[in-house]
């Protein structure tokens, strides 16, 4: 059900022209507390506000659902929760997860090229330093268990937006053209 969950979200963010990746949270009574979708590059309509084009980096799946989590719902204890994504978090998601003292994390596709979160329990784990292996040891970090057709799905989703989201990246990096005069 969350896997299914996650890739609605992916595929969501994927129609609205940003990578194609969906976060949900769930709590220790197997229910849905928030859910979000990657936006580094549109801001959604339904948020209420115009739409709007440019690069914002920090506006992945996660982060955009670790936001909802601090401020809407700050009473959970987060330690009972678990995140969904449809994509192995990165190093900056990552940092994230950890210092904002969630249980349990579970991705539904490995990200080789730029996944962290895998990495924490692994041999990579003893050169990270003291304050950040404490944290790591505080969360379980893996492979969600799933059919293979959500999984299929996720990786579908990142596949067709990642060429095209990269070179968004870069020309965004290169700053754009002022319109006018």
């Amino acid at each position: 059900m969350w896997a299914h969950l996650c890739c609605e979200q992916a595929f969501l963010a994927y129609s609205a022209g940003n990578y194609g990746v969906g976060a949900v949270l769930v709590n220790a009574d197997n229910e849905l507390v928030c859910d979000a979708r990657n936006q580094v590059f549109v801001r959604d309509i339904d948020e209420g506000a115009e739409p709007t084009t440019g690069y914002q980096s920090q506006r992945h799946a996660e982060m955009q659902l670790l936001d909802r989590l601090e401020m809407e719902f700050a009473h959970l204890n987060r330690r009972e929760l678990t995140l969904y994504v449809s994509l192995e978090p990165c190093l900056m998601c990552t940092g994230r997860i950890l210092l904002s003292g969630i249980g349990r994390v579970r991705y539904l596709v490995a990200d080789r090229e730029g996944g962290f979160a895998s990495r924490l329990h692994s041999a990579f784990h003893s050169p990270l330093p003291p304050a950040w292996r404490n944290l790591a040891s505080a969360v379980a970090v893996e492979e969600a268990q799933t059919q293979d057709y959500w999984r299929d799905f996720a990786r579908r989703c990142i596949e067709k937006s990642a060429a095209q989201m990269r070179g968004k990246v870069v020309q965004a990096w290169k700053g754009t053209e002022k319109g006018g005069d």
